[in-house]
């Protein structure tokens, strides 16, 4: 897994989370069928585990679009930030290109962020 993008191992982690959850409420229908409950007795039951399955199921769902909200709002506003940061850059470029003047780094090790002139 340490190859893994971290969009498969969501949705690997999803699938997983999604077959538990079937797989257990199949286990409850078939504890409820075989159990030795009265047609009405059965009944209730079924219908109110399914009522607990649905509640579930949206507890879950309402979980994960917040989050998903959470991430596309987080998005949008990286972007407007890099877009403010990308135009002031250009701006700052043209300045320096008006001015003439051309800054030139002198160094032996590779350019890092620390290297770089100051906007």
């Amino acid at each position: 897994m340490l190859g893994m993008h971290k969009a498969q191992h969501t949705t690997n982690l999803g699938t997983v989370a999604v077959a538990a959850f079937v797989g257990g409420l199949a286990g409850a229908i078939v504890g409820l069928v075989f159990a030795p409950k009265s047609g009405k007795e059965l009944r209730l039951a079924i219908y109110k585990k399914a009522e607990d399955a649905i509640e579930h199921v949206e507890d879950i769902t309402s979980h994960h679009a917040g989050a998903l909200k959470q991430q596309g709002t987080d998005l949008v506003d990286k972007g407007k930030e890099l877009a403010e940061d990308l135009q002031t850059f250009i701006q700052e470029s043209l300045k320096t290109k008006k001015s003439g003047y051309i800054p030139i780094n002198i160094a032996k090790d590779p350019l890092t962020e620390e290297s770089l002139p100051p906007l």
